[in-house]
């Protein structure tokens, strides 16, 4: 769902803003290992070359990679596409996608990437793609903006500009105005941009730029799952194969997001139970030293530590907690963090002063801002309540009843039961259904995720139950898979078994990096431990 005001996180030791779906991985998320060639490997063709026959070719002109320009080089197309699927011949809209074949590689596969949300354009997939490509050079990769997002005629208004009250986001009393210019603008035309016409656009695309000898591949995260489910039901047998990294199933509910995460937070403290160090500093019911906490700070207890402006300190917590749950590096602070608001000692006070300010303050990095730039908020909103809400739709006081009882929330929900109520919504009767297909799938799945909880994504499992469709759970991941799979060699275990997956379609993945997964830890790493704290020790 679309990232509202969300804490700043340090990644890699600097501030940057936590995208509330997919993230970008550093070179966990490529693998040492090269994938193996052959001397029949077709020659990547360059960027004049088209396919033998068929739909009319893709034109590409030289660009960067990376949003933000430098190297390395990619291309760039923006393409005319049916604003609805049904209606091939009418009237169309533009569809902006990136390729990036690495340098020196063969581009023996083809692999799209589905960004999540619903709402993100394709920029995090730049850095992941450059990533993976520092191991797998033989991967060619092509990188959509979702329409209505990015560059693919995004649904916006005038409410985002950066000096409004929202800046690029847009506030509660913005949105009613933005709404309006939506639907003077694109009128009933605003059903077109739902996942089944963006499910469209990318088998066409496919058809467009695929080469003979090439196999091709989708690999979805979050709501990319969703996506890549629904492009499965229009083209139940164009892909080669299909990854699904992070599952959200048909019928999925977003009004359920912060209850999510606060159902996450309890497995975690579950696992701290069974952890000498962490159970001993929470006591054998962590869980009931959360909820004991949650209701101490909303009667004053630390009002001491000052929580950041326009927050109270129960919100500040809540939220920072519902973020870290979402970072693999952040989410093992999250019992020291309440063992420090607990005890609330005068160290205490100073270390819990360092962690707000590392949450949420400071300027933003260039890229957060890129990644918001893009986003489609009013697509978000516009996917989000017509095909992943609930009937009947939960009330605004239900919704903030569980947000306020929380030990950790994502604060997503909040304003969304009124919006929902005014918004024009589309009907969609594949919303709740799987694709029915033999396409080889992978899925992935993380049994510590707090934005597609591992119970949640089960029903994947058992419904692709084909001869070349297989699960598999990682419970320490959390959402993303290949970003938060790390290995003791620093190798990302999710990526590695994508690629053995991507090699060969039709065999069994090799799972064999799954005992050598890094387990959670509630200590941390130093550099991460005082750049959060200020302290040498996380908990003292």
């Amino acid at each position: 769902m679309k990232p509202l005001a969300s804490p700043r996180v340090l990644a890699a030791g600097s501030p940057a803003l936590l995208a509330l779906v997919v993230a970008a991985c550093a070179a966990a998320c490529a693998d040492p290992s090269s994938s193996s060639s052959s001397s029949g490997d077709p020659p990547p063709p360059s960027a004049e070359e088209t396919p033998d026959a068929g739909p009319e070719p893709v034109s590409w002109a030289t660009c960067s990679l990376h949003t933000e320009g430098g190297p390395p080089a990619a291309e760039c197309a923006t393409v005319k596409l049916p604003l609805r699927a049904e209606d091939p011949a009418g009237e169309t809209i533009d569809v902006f996608v990136k390729r990036y074949r690495p340098a020196g590689g063969k581009a023996r596969r083809a692999l799209w990437m589905l960004q999540g949300g619903p709402g993100g354009s394709g920029y995090a997939f730049e850095g992941m793609a450059k990533a993976i490509a520092t191991r797998y050079p033989d991967v060619e990769f092509y990188i959509p903006d979702h329409r209505g997002t990015g560059r693919s005629t995004k649904l916006t208004c005038a409410a985002q500009a950066p000096d409004s009250e929202g800046g690029i986001g847009i506030s509660s009393s913005e949105w009613a105005a933005c709404l309006a210019e939506n639907q003077e603008r694109w009128g009933e035309k605003l059903a077109a941009f739902s996942t089944t016409n963006a499910a469209n656009d990318v088998g066409l695309l496919i058809e467009r730029t695929r080469r003979e000898g090439q196999p091709v591949f989708l690999y979805g995260g979050s709501y990319g799952t969703y996506w890549a489910n629904r492009y499965l039901q229009l083209y139940p047998d164009q892909a080669d194969g299909v990854v699904m990294d992070s599952i959200a199933a048909p019928g999925t509910s977003l009004a359920r997001q912060d209850e999510d995460a606060n159902e996450a937070a309890r497995e975690l403290l579950a696992l701290c139970a069974k952890d000498t160090k962490c159970a001993d500093k929470l006591g054998p019911d962590p869980w009931a030293k959360a909820l004991g906490l949650v209701t101490e700070l909303a009667a004053g207890h630390c009002s001491e530590v000052e929580p950041p402006p326009g927050f109270t300190t129960s919100l500040a917590v809540r939220l920072a907690f519902g973020t870290m749950l979402m970072q693999p590096h952040l989410r093992g602070y999250v019992p020291a963090a309440i063992y420090r608001l607990d005890r609330c000692a005068p160290n205490d006070l100073t270390a819990l002063g360092a962690f707000f300010k590392a949450l949420y303050g400071g300027g933003g990095g260039g890229g957060a801002s890129e990644m918001l730039k893009g986003w489609g908020f009013v697509l978000s909103n516009n996917v989000a309540f017509s095909e992943m809400w609930e009937t009947p739709p939960p009330s605004s006081e239900a919704l903030a009843s569980i947000r306020e009882a929380a030990v950790a929330s994502r604060e997503i929900t909040a304003g969304l039961p009124e919006l929902y109520e005014t918004w024009p919504r589309y009907v969609e009767p594949r919303a709740g259904t799987w694709a029915e297909t033999e396409t080889p799938i992978l899925m992935l799945a993380g049994g510590l995720d707090p934005a597609t909880l591992f119970r949640k994504q089960l029903p994947a499992r058992d419904h692709f139950r084909g001869a070349h469709q297989h699960f598999v759970g990682i419970p320490s991941a959390t959402h993303t898979v290949i970003a938060s799979s790390a290995t003791t060699a620093n190798r990302s275990c999710g990526t590695m078994i994508m690629m053995s997956f991507l090699e060969d379609p039709r065999g069994t993945p090799d799972t064999s990096c799954l005992a050598d997964v890094v387990p959670l830890s509630f200590d941390g790493d130093p550099a991460t431990t005082s750049a959060l704290f200020g302290t040498d020790d996380a908990w003292e």
